[in-house]
């Protein structure tokens, strides 16, 4: 199987395990995709929390519930898609307003009623985060949560990336990333965060994924900013607005906010400026 037709959605390996499931009536379930639990996060820094809503076939899902206070209040999730009435991919934005450990737990509400609490993720607000065990011996990829993208009809050439850190010691092995309109040769890059170039690979194939590694590993820390990027010199590239509208983490990456950057220029360059919290579905592939 491709690369990318597994990471655009980082529930859909959830959903692809349970579609085959027999559920009982009452089996009403939220999956929590990011945060990683044990993540950490910064007072007033929005956090992004994706999941995946689902229940009996028969049982159509009205809403998903949030938590982050142990259940005394609920906030409602924003919808992203639905596979059908009883699978839902959703999102919300949640802000932290003070130090101290956040639980976040979701409940799916159906016609009958709310469901029981899921099982929940653990933010470390203000404070360190406690890194998760994650099999990346061979090769992790970075999964984001749905939200459609179109084909921007920019024509110019244009560099456009995504910024990203890592929890662990390791190696970028390349990128995945799905392509626009444009399907001549592009580059890929990774920068360091002071726009440093550490490695390119050029791609020539029209395909709508690029699978692209870059001839050699390249060592990557904590600590450190990183830009992965491609170079297309006829712009018709995808993209989506309003993504990257709070931190991502999805172990072993922490996405930040308005991570999907871009510079324009014949030859491209190192990508900063940003439009919108756009991606540019650009996903770093690691390995340690």
């Amino acid at each position: 199987m491709p690369r990318l037709s597994r990471l655009l959605v980082a529930t859909a390996a959830v959903t692809l395990v349970l579609s085959g499931t027999a559920h009982a009536q009452d089996d009403r379930r939220v999956i929590i995709g990011t945060p990683t639990t044990g993540a950490a996060a910064e007072v007033g820094v929005p956090v992004l929390v994706t999941g995946l809503s689902i229940t009996p076939t028969t049982v159509a899902i009205t809403a998903t519930e949030l938590t982050f206070d142990g259940g005394a209040t609920w906030v409602t999730a924003e919808v992203l898609r639905d596979h059908d009435p009883s699978r839902v991919d959703w999102r919300y934005v949640h802000t932290p307003e003070q130090v101290g450990d956040v639980v976040v737990a979701g409940r799916v509400v159906t016609a009958s009623g709310a469901g029981p609490t899921g099982a929940p993720a653990v933010i470390h607000v203000g404070g360190a985060a406690v890194t998760q065990p994650v099999d990346c011996a061979t090769r992790c990829e970075l999964g984001t949560y749905y939200k459609e993208a179109v084909d921007d009809p920019d024509q110019s050439p244009v560099e456009v990336g995504t910024r990203f850190r890592v929890d662990r010691p390791g190696q970028l092995l390349g990128a995945s990333l799905g392509r626009g309109s444009y399907r001549g040769p592009i580059t890929l890059r990774l920068w360091s965060e002071t726009g440093a170039l550490l490695a390119e690979a050029p791609w020539d194939h029209p395909g709508l994924m690029a699978e692209i590694d870059f001839p050699t590993p390249v060592p990557v820390e904590p600590g450190h900013d990183y830009v992965v990027s491609y170079y297309t010199p006829q712009g018709g590239y995808a993209t989506s607005e309003d993504f990257f509208v709070g931190t991502l983490v999805r172990a072993p990456f922490v996405v930040p906010p308005s991570a999907g950057v871009y510079h324009y220029g014949d030859g491209g360059g190192f990508p900063t400026e940003t439009w919108h919290d756009s991606t540019y579905g650009v996903l770093p592939e690691f390995r340690g």
